[in-house]
């Protein structure tokens, strides 16, 4: 594994640890984000830590490493996010969504006739 240098040591310990970048994220055909309250099996739900944090990378192939690019281009990273804050930049809030939005129109079913 890379031994971490100054620079990225620095950026690393902004990170706060929080959590909420490890819960699972669906983002369907027209590019909206819905987050889910399904979290990384890593994340001990009850401190909101990774328990394979220094080896998330290596253990973990699906982990997101934060770099200033990808915290800069990621539109699903919260506003609170101590990267993000660091950088001075907030999302964009125009395709994102909590969960998906029921259809107007009126949806019958035909079970049971």
């Amino acid at each position: 594994m890379k031994q971490p240098n100054d620079k990225d040591a620095a950026w690393e310990s902004l990170c706060e640890q929080c959590g909420l970048c490890c819960f699972e994220k669906i983002e369907d055909d027209s590019g909206t984000i819905f987050f889910t309250q399904t979290p990384c099996r890593y994340l001990d739900v009850s401190t909101r830590r990774c328990v394979i944090y220094e080896r998330r990378f290596e253990i973990n192939p699906e982990c997101v490493k934060l770099t200033e690019e990808l915290v800069r281009e990621l539109p699903w990273l919260h506003d609170d996010c101590a990267y993000r804050r660091a950088l001075g930049i907030k999302r964009t809030r125009t395709k994102m969504s909590g969960r998906p939005k029921r259809s107007k129109q009126k949806e019958s079913s035909t079970y049971g006739k």
